[in-house]
C-alpha cells in the first residue's frame, strides 16, 4: 500500500481538537478524523498517511495513521471559502499516533534519503516514494519506541522520599 503525506500549518489553522485528539489516542489506541486530501484522488483505503507540522517552527512529522476511506469531493475546510461555494477532496484517516509537537524535526528530514523528498508541501495528499517511506517508518518507528521507554520509565520510577526537617 501506498503511503502519503498530510500537511497541518498553525499559521492557517490553529486545530483546536489536537490536545484531545491526543488524548484519545493513549486511551483508545486511535482517534478517527476527516482531513483534506489536496487534489490527491488516488489514495486507497487502508494507505499509510503520516502528518506534517509546517509553517511555524517546531516543523516536522507530528502523526501517523492509516486511510479509512478514499477522497471525496465536499465542502472546504476554511470559511472563506465554503462562502464562495468552493469544495475540496477529503478522507477519513484514523490516526494511532498524533503529537503538537514533531517526533520527527525538519533537520533529520534534511539528510538521505529523506532529503530526496520535499517535506514542506502546500497541499496534503502527497506520495511518499516507497524507499523514502519505508525509511520514514522505521525511523517513526524507532522515535515511538523511545518515546513509549521514557513513558515507562518514569511511571516505574520509584517516588522520592520527602526530606524531613
Amino acid at each position: 500500500m501506498a503511503t502519503f503525506l498530510f500537511a497541518w500549518n498553525p499559521k492557517i489553522w490553529n486545530w483546536p481538537d489536537l490536545p484531545d485528539y491526543g488524548r484519545r489516542i493513549a486511551r483508545k489506541g486511535f482517534v478517527d478524523a476527516q482531513w483534506a486530501s489536496g487534489r490527491t484522488r488516488q489514495i486507497e483505503p487502508g494507505s499509510r498517511a503520516f502528518m506534517v507540522r509546517l509553517g511555524v517552527p517546531p516543523k516536522g512529522i507530528i502523526g501517523s495513521g492509516v486511510t479509512l476511506t478514499a477522497p471525496v469531493l465536499g465542502p472546504h475546510w476554511r470559511d472563506d471559502k465554503i462562502a464562495l461555494g468552493i469544495q475540496t477532496l477529503h478522507l477519513d484517516i484514523r490516526w494511532d499516533a498524533l503529537f503538537e509537537l514533531p517526533l520527527i524535526s525538519f533537520d533529520e528530514l534534511a539528510v538521505p534519503p529523506f532529503s530526496r523528498f520535499r517535506w514542506a508541501t502546500r497541499a496534503s495528499g502527497m506520495r511518499i516514494p516507497t524507499h523514502v517511506a519505508d525509511a520514514l517508518e522505521d525511523l517513526w518507528e524507532k522515535k515511538l519506541a523511545a518515546l513509549k521507554a521514557v513513558a515507562a520509565d518514569t511511571r516505574t520510577a520509584p517516588a522520592r522520599k520527602r526530606r524531613q526537617v
